[in-house]
């Protein structure tokens, strides 16, 4: 496995993996075409041969960051491919000088909430009921 940045021509391939997950973001072809190109967009992919099987997401501004999308294709979950991306992005961020980062995550998705822990991510705030009946948890981490 390698963890490279996209092509934009892996867009409908990442659009296909991140609908194999309920819980991403749904961005879809477009958005992946959208947001490969932009400058404060930091993406990576976890590649087995040329087929992404993960991807990790996020958008920095100045000296703060966050993770926006991040989904591993269900025959690869549960392999530790998550936090390697993770691990991957953070140590990108903290290379442009990102010194904390931010993302949102439905309280039912205890896989992710996990994920994020182990990486050192806490709560700090909570949005009530954001997810219909689920809250959001706005979790963050100091670089």
């Amino acid at each position: 496995m390698q963890i490279l940045p996209p092509l934009l021509t892996q867009a409908g391939q990442l659009a296909r993996l991140e609908a194999s997950q309920p819980l991403a973001a749904g961005w879809g072809e477009g958005g992946f075409k959208g947001e490969i190109p932009l400058a404060c967009a930091v993406i990576l992919t976890a590649q087995e041969g040329r087929e992404p099987i993960g991807f990790i997401c996020a958008r920095r501004a100045a000296d703060t960051a966050e993770i926006v999308n991040l989904a591993v294709h269900p025959h690869y979950t549960r392999q530790g491919i998550g936090g390697k991306l993770l691990q991957a992005v953070l140590q990108r961020l903290r290379s442009l000088g990102v010194r904390s980062v931010t993302l949102e995550v439905n309280e039912v998705n205890a896989p992710a909430v996990g994920l994020y822990t182990r990486a050192g991510f806490s709560v700090w705030n909570r949005r009530k009921a954001f997810y219909g009946r689920q809250d959001a948890l706005l979790m963050g981490v100091k670089l």
